[in-house]
């Protein structure tokens, strides 16, 4: 018998044992189906039939463990067993279906009390999708986002913040882009982490301009000041000062100068997206690809 029979063998054997379970019995006295029992035979199968090469059975035995799961109101052992099929289906492509079932993971992982385990699945669900669906990407950090700011948890809010603001401005919705550096910047704040806020000051400043909205650009840079003093005398808050001043005078050549700042070009490939074609009024705007020499910061 080949190695992948011999596992299916034990991948029905496993089925077998499931069925068992659930039956009831006035003669055993056993008057209730064994829910877990019946789960954990399952998942047994799961591993077989994944390992025989077959992670659509696979999956199939996974969702059938997570309803019995659900039935004895094991929450997180039913959102993991979602979670296992979801990431079968992923390998092999049925993005749409695996996504449903991370999003019901995520659910029972905080209806079971386990934030931290739900943000996990977050990315791991949002990361299936940032190629071929970045809008539903971005619901799916955006409902990361709603869990831990339930929990307190600072840290992984701004981390989600930051997936958040890549996504939108990728989308070119630039008044979301605002919305979450904005808060990722008051998340930096509450943990005291002000080294972080420069570079959001100069997104703020950069994605105001987009909009071609100078004012707001500096209020979000006063702002941003108000809450880190050191903004005003650093590097980065020359360079939001620089942006903003040869904006309004539209001075389009110093402006595009301070475009090839260091500071600027280490950006995220999403904010270097933004400046390629951002421009002072009146300028034709684009950073000369050629052009190496450090701008003026």
């Amino acid at each position: 018998m080949s190695a992948n029979a011999s596992r299916l063998k034990e991948a029905s054997e496993c089925e077998r044992k499931a069925e068992e379970c659930m039956k009831t019995s006035m003669i055993k006295l056993k008057f209730k189906p064994d829910y877990d029992g019946a789960a954990y035979s399952l998942e047994r199968a799961a591993v077989c039939y994944r390992n025989a090469q077959e992670p659509r059975k696979a999956a199939d035995s996974l969702l059938k463990a997570a309803q019995y799961y659900q039935e004895n109101r094991n929450l997180f052992h039913a959102a993991k067993a979602r979670e296992g099929a979801a990431m079968l289906l992923r390998d092999i492509k049925e993005f749409a279906e695996a996504v449903k079932l991370f999003e019901k993971a995520i659910d029972g992982y905080a209806e079971s009390g386990s934030l931290d385990t739900a943000a996990l699945t977050v990315e791991k669900a949002a990361d299936v999708l940032k190629n071929d669906d970045p809008k539903k990407a971005l619901a799916i950090y955006q409902r990361g986002l709603a869990l831990v700011q339930q929990s307190d948890r600072a840290k992984m809010a701004s981390q989600f913040l930051k997936q958040i603001t890549k996504l939108s401005l990728q989308l070119e919705d630039y008044k979301g882009a605002l919305v979450s550096i904005r808060e990722e910047i008051e998340k930096f704040v509450e943990i005291r982490e002000y080294p972080r806020i420069g570079q959001l000051g100069i997104g703020l400043v950069i994605v105001n301009l987009a909009m071609e909205d100078s004012v707001a650009a500096l209020k979000d840079y006063s702002w941003v000041v108000s809450l880190s003093p050191d903004m005003q005398i650093s590097e980065d808050g020359r360079v939001c000062e620089n942006l903003i001043g040869y904006y309004d005078a539209s001075d389009d050549e110093s402006f595009q100068n301070v475009l090839k700042c260091g500071v600027l070009r280490s950006m995220d490939n999403e904010y270097l997206r933004v400046m390629n074609n951002l421009k002072a009024p009146g300028g034709n705007g684009g950073i000369a690809e050629d052009d190496d020499e450090e701008g003026l910061c």
